[in-house]
């Protein structure tokens, strides 16, 4: 089993300017939660401190094509709602997240997991569920944030809570946003995508782009840890990958397919790595008659892992820790597996090359074409 340990790993610079939003005031001082931009002043021109207050409702943070994701309060939780009023894909999704995290979570995990609490649809169609079961004591403190069915009913569309994927430390942020996006952009990215199979060098600044969630391939990656000497090298978060993937398939029973490999923070000046997006999992039997599953969910997924060629030394990394991960009773399948990925690298690569080879780019994909 891989040794790899990371969670957070933590830089400051007291140069850096935020945007603290007030949450409440005495008579020397007020109490702020971060985000970014200048420090406001929240004081009458005589001083006096006036009401200083955090919203109490939902706020969406992020969104994609089958959900939204809301926090209360700036708190650690985050709140997926679908889209619609169906609740048995996001309720299969939940399920999912518990099973992954009570069988792939520990704390030698490089990539941490979100950790499911509770799951509610307010039709009453799927009654309301908890994988982590409330305190009947008030002691010892809990560990974990209670939520009840009475929190995730203010919610009208069926709803599960887990922790909260913190965005990137401001620093970091900032420093990626003055390097890759136009300089009439103020917001940088809340959250980078780990390309370890894509290459941008050379990439132009673009004129579409996306804060919530921005590429880093290896090269993009070794800046910012040149900039953030704390973060791990790229081979050490290629490892990581591997070691999660091999957790997926072989721990929890599942293809990986659609999931998200991300750098965050941990709500500080640190980075958390973590996975994420676990609504297009599916199970699978751990079988080699069923190892094509795993090929075709590790090649429609987004390019995280570097590309399976044996003559790429990341990709060499990757091998070895997830066969590494692979325990005797799979271990014949974690090769079978490799060897099925680097078979189908070599023929996309000779179609890549043969299709090159024989067409001429149309006018409207060369530079200045119209």
């Amino acid at each position: 089993m891989s040794t790899l340990t990371m969670s957070t790993h933590t830089e400051s610079d007291p140069q850096v300017s935020t945007e603290a939003p007030s949450i409440g005031a005495g008579g020397a001082a007020e109490m702020y939660v971060l985000t970014k931009g200048p420090i406001p002043s929240n004081r009458n021109s005589d001083g006096a401190a006036f009401r200083c207050e955090e919203p109490a409702e939902p706020i969406c943070i992020g969104a994609g094509s089958f959900a939204e994701i809301y926090v209360i309060s700036g708190g650690p939780i985050a709140y997926k709602q679908m889209f619609g009023s169906d609740g048995a894909a996001l309720r299969f999704e939940y399920d999912a997240l518990s099973v992954i995290y009570q069988r792939c979570h520990d704390s030698q995990s490089f990539f941490a997991i979100p950790r499911p609490f509770a799951f509610n649809d307010p039709s009453g169609l799927i009654a309301f569920h908890t994988t982590s079961p409330i305190p009947l004591h008030r002691r010892p403190r809990p560990v974990r944030p209670i939520v009840n069915q009475a929190l995730l009913s203010i919610f009208r569309s069926p709803v599960y809570a887990m922790d909260r994927v913190q965005a990137l430390p401001p620093r970091a942020s900032a420093k990626l946003t003055a390097l890759y996006f136009p300089r009439t952009v103020e917001t940088g990215p809340l959250l980078c995508r780990l390309y370890f199979g894509k290459t941008f060098t050379g990439a132009r600044i673009p004129s579409f782009y996306n804060t919530q969630n921005f590429p880093l391939d290896e090269g993009r990656y070794n800046t910012l840890a040149s900039l953030f000497p704390r973060l791990p090298s790229v081979t050490e978060v290629v490892q990581g990958m591997a070691e999660m993937l091999a957790r997926l398939h072989y721990r929890a029973s599942m293809d990986a397919r659609d999931v998200e490999f991300v750098l965050g923070g941990d709500g500080g000046s640190g980075f958390t790595f973590f996975v994420i997006d676990f609504n297009q999992v599916r199970y699978w039997p751990k079988t080699l008659e069923r190892i094509d599953e795993l090929v075709s969910a590790f090649f429609a997924n987004d390019p995280y892992y570097p590309r399976p060629r044996p003559s790429d030394p990341l990709y060499v990394a990757f091998k070895e820790a997830y066969l590494a991960e692979c325990t005797d009773d799979v271990a014949d399948i974690g090769q079978a597996f490799i060897a099925a990925i680097e078979a189908e690298q070599v023929g996309r690569d000779v179609r890549s090359a043969t299709s090159a080879s024989s067409s001429t780019p149309p006018l409207d994909t060369v530079e200045g074409g119209m």
